[in-house]
């Protein structure tokens, strides 16, 4: 019985840490947008800000994992929060665009020491207890990330200034250390470990050398690319919807805030129900019926004549990516291949659109105008959706053990 209990109050710290880190980001995240658009950056600009928030996770995510591995998470962690919560302190004496772009990568890279702990303590966390809960911490930190976190950055914004908004930012994070530390294992989660330099090089070897196959495999390379896609929708939509809201039809942050929100629920709310369809549909037609959701929101994106338009585009927005999402983790999870390796892939390709994303939709609002910011990347989906309907794949697994994947799935990611 004790340990039950605490098994659920762990996860229960795990959650509320989860959902206090996605708020903090998510504030952050419009905080920096708002900003942005007082200091008068034009589309290209806050496009690269949106691009560089993710430069700190690309280029660090297997070199902390290593020395969480080393010399514990709890040390990772503290120098992540530490380092992040003064960073958010100087955003206020940012006077340029180009500064900010700069704090916002800077700040990203610190970002990464925090979330990566935290990750890696909830995997082992998983390993000890059960798989059961293992999707809650990502449903708990998408919570706070897509939807409690825009609306408590624009209200703040709003009503406090965004000194006051930084601030609270910078507070996050501490209640995020005060919270975390009952939870952090003192020292390294491997004591006995071989000589560090020639673990470093055994593990360069084992993923340098599985890169190269594991690409080669065309469900984890597709699934990859396609979800690359749609990260960089989900990303140039967070940058760039508040900016419409704003400069076109003139409204308040915080009303503005409320797509960003209202997207994030349909999202989040995709995940959690509508996995079950996806058993019956089959793969393919539940990736074209997603893409035809995402293209019919880019489209009513791009219509400015009137607002009810990006609340429709917000929804189907929405709808679609967490359907497409839905396919491309059954994809990889139904791979005859190690599930680290593969997640290791598929989160690099992640990030790699969640960079590119608002970079090609401000250079597009800039050349173009900005109803083009979001059609932009319809092309790419028609070109996945052909090659869906000309070259079409065999089943990823059969009808009959689908639904037990879906459900593994749901459990391991």
């Amino acid at each position: 019985m004790s340990r039950r209990i605490d098994t659920k109050r762990v996860l229960l710290q795990f959650l509320l840490l989860s959902v206090i880190s996605g708020t903090g980001m998510g504030m952050a995240q419009i905080a920096t947008t708002l900003y942005a658009i007082s200091l008068g950056a034009t589309n290209s600009q806050i496009g690269v800000l949106g691009g560089v928030q993710g430069l700190g996770f690309l280029f660090t995510v297997l070199p902390i994992g290593y020395l969480v591995d080393r010399i514990g998470p709890r040390k990772v962690f503290l120098f992540g929060a530490a380092t992040s919560a003064v960073a958010y302190l100087m955003f206020p004496f940012v006077r340029t665009t180009a500064s900010l772009c700069l704090f916002v990568a800077v700040t990203g890279f610190f970002v990464a020491f925090r979330f990566i702990s935290i990750s890696s303590v909830f995997l082992e966390f998983v390993r000890q207890a059960g798989s059961g809960k293992a999707g809650w911490q990502r449903g708990s930190f998408s919570l706070g990330l897509v939807f409690l976190g825009p609306i408590l950055g624009g209200a703040v914004s709003r009503y406090w200034g965004f000194d006051i908004t930084f601030v609270a930012i910078s507070a996050s994070v501490v209640v995020l250390v005060i919270l975390g530390m009952s939870i952090f294992p003192e020292g390294a989660r491997n004591e006995d470990a071989e000589d560090p330099e020639q673990e470093l090089q055994r593990s360069q070897e084992t993923w340098l050398g599985g890169v190269a196959a594991l690409l080669r495999n065309r469900d984890i390379l597709e699934a990859s690319l396609a979800e690359a896609l749609a990260l960089a929708t989900f990303s140039c939509f967070n940058a760039f919807i508040v900016v419409t809201a704003i400069r076109v039809f003139r409204y308040s942050s915080q009303v503005a805030t409320l797509f960003i929100s209202l997207e994030g629920v349909v999202y989040i709310g995709t995940l959690f129900i509508l996995w079950r369809l996806l058993a019956s549909f089959g793969d393919r037609r539940f990736y074209l019926v997603s893409m035809i959701f995402v293209v019919t929101g880019l489209i009513s994106l791009s219509i400015l004549s009137h607002p009810g338009f990006l609340a429709a585009g917000s929804i189907l927005v929405g709808l679609g990516l967490g359907m497409f999402n839905l396919v491309n983790v059954t994809r990889i999870a139904g791979t005859d291949v190690g599930k680290g390796k593969a997640a290791g892939i598929f989160s690099v390709f992640t990030v790699i659109g969640s960079i590119a994303g608002p970079l090609l939709g401000g250079v597009a609002g800039e050349l173009i105008g900005a109803w083009a910011i979001f059609p932009v990347f319809i092309p790419l989906y028609l070109m996945l959706g052909y090659r869906l309907c000309v070259h079409q794949n065999p089943q990823i697994v059969a009808a009959h053990d689908r639904a037990v994947l879906i459900q593994r799935v749901r459990e391991e990611y």
